[in-house]
């Protein structure tokens, strides 16, 4: 019986031993519970045209917000501004895995830093181009970022698809005189200001000028290139005189590219109703 007994004396001078440890244990527990020192940590971000180049400060840049997912607290936010970046680099040597293609010391870029205590979820969220209110598009992305891990080179790459447009020709601020047509001539790009042509590195398959009234298409034309880089030009009947919206579509549907602008326009002329 005796050996029997002891056993559990062992078991209890052993549980004894163990006390100091888990008490030493709890401190550490409480230590670590409590909040932890907020780390800053950086992290870079390019907003790239879809096929193109970055999006910089020629066309207003692009606003960059990132977010706590969890809180909806905004942890940074500024404008993602710079040059365009190297074309050959971007748009025409081969992609090697791991390689950085946006990151040059003048090439456009959003730098943040931003204060983390735990493993944060975050959305990356860019709107542009800013010089070009009325045809902004924007995108975003979801990830974790953890504190003292900065996210360096290329960094976190943000894609907006589209093109930018301007209206060269009527002038849509004064009212026109009745005429059997108008010339309208526009200027497409590329979301980055980077220049379209037939044949050139960057195309738009489609450049259409469309005259609307009370939301419907009354006539539609396609403009054709100009000769002149990114311009593309065309004559758009007028039905009547009257006000009426001009509107400038630009198109390549296979890569998923798209643009478009309203102006209202007045020709003079207009029947009494």
């Amino acid at each position: 019986m005796t050996p029997f007994l002891t056993l559990p004396a062992r078991g209890a001078v052993l549980a004894l031993a163990f006390v100091p440890s888990l008490i030493g244990c709890a401190r550490t527990a409480v230590a670590r519970g409590a909040s932890p020192s907020p780390v800053v940590t950086r992290i870079v971000t390019h907003v790239v045209t879809h096929d193109a180049k970055l999006i910089g400060s020629a066309v207003g840049g692009a606003r960059i917000t990132i977010r706590d997912v969890a809180t909806g607290r905004v942890l940074a936010e500024g404008r993602h501004e710079g040059a365009t970046g190297d074309t050959k680099r971007i748009m025409q040597e081969p992609h090697v895995r791991g390689g950085t293609l946006f990151t040059t010391p003048d090439g456009a870029r959003f730098d943040a830093s931003v204060a983390l205590s735990a493993p944060t979820m975050v959305d990356v969220v860019a709107e542009g181009p800013l010089g070009y209110p009325d045809q902004m598009v924007r995108t975003s992305k979801r990830l974790v970022l953890v504190p003292g891990r900065d996210v360096g080179g290329d960094g976190v790459v943000l894609e907006l698809h589209g093109y930018v447009i301007d209206l060269l020709a009527p002038d849509t601020t004064t009212t026109h005189a009745r005429a059997t047509a108008l010339t309208v001539r526009a200027r497409v790009r590329m979301l980055c200001s980077c220049p379209t042509q037939p044949g050139g590195m960057w195309e738009v398959r489609e450049v259409l000028a469309r005259l609307l009234r009370d939301g419907a298409v009354v006539r539609e034309v396609p403009l054709a290139y100009a000769g002149e880089a990114s311009t593309y030009a065309g004559e758009l009947p007028i039905p009547e005189g009257g006000t009426y919206v001009l509107e400038l579509l630009a198109a390549t549907p296979e890569r998923a590219s798209f643009g478009v602008v309203r102006r209202r326009i007045t020709v003079a002329g207009a029947r009494s109703r």
